[in-house]
């Protein structure tokens, strides 16, 4: 008769106990890394906002040289709109304009439940000397909210969830229009 005291292994007390103390780290991981991934996510909509800015701006230059006409603005009034005091740019536009380059997936579809990209609009102020613009923009995506008024989004995690620029979707967000109009 063969005995089995030669043959090594692991019991299965020692087995369940490395699966638990794999599930606490993952744990303890899990929870010390998601509040940076949502600080990441916040700055890079940030970056995305600023380079919507940096677009209009461009387009603001375009115009004033001549390079844009105002027949490439004409078109759609959600899209685009001018007053004597100032202009405003949908996403959409700066995108048909070829000044901020973004995938037509990454801009919003018209219908909210489909939603899965960027959503607003860029207002540039004139001044009363029309020597100097200032800078608003609006734009949301699937989870985040931005409202800036002036011209330079940021993120700033040490200010409070009010203080902040950039904001959870809510209900009232969620609702909000988004155009020119």
């Amino acid at each position: 008769m063969k005995t089995f005291k030669n043959k090594k292994g692991f019991t299965l007390i020692e087995l369940l106990a490395v699966i638990v103390v794999l599930a606490i780290v993952t744990v303890l991981a899990t929870s010390t890394i998601l509040p940076y991934i949502a600080d990441v996510r916040k700055q890079a909509i940030a970056d995305e906002a600023n380079e919507a800015i940096e677009a209009a701006s461009r387009a603001m230059s375009l115009i004033s040289i001549g390079s844009i006409t105002n027949e490439d603005l004409e078109g759609d009034t959600t899209k685009y709109k001018k007053s004597d005091d100032y202009y405003c740019f949908s996403l959409s536009k700066l995108v048909e304009l070829g000044l901020w380059e973004k995938d037509e997936k990454e801009l919003a579809a018209s219908d909210p439940d489909k939603r899965d990209g960027y959503e607003g609009y860029v207002k540039v102020n004139i001044s009363e000397d029309s020597k100097a613009y200032t800078y608003e923009i609006k734009m949301r995506n699937t989870s985040l909210y931005v409202h800036s008024a002036d011209g330079d989004v940021k993120y700033d995690k040490s200010k409070s969830e009010a203080e902040q620029e950039i904001k959870d979707l809510d209900a009232e967000t969620k609702g909000e229009t988004f155009s020119c109009s």
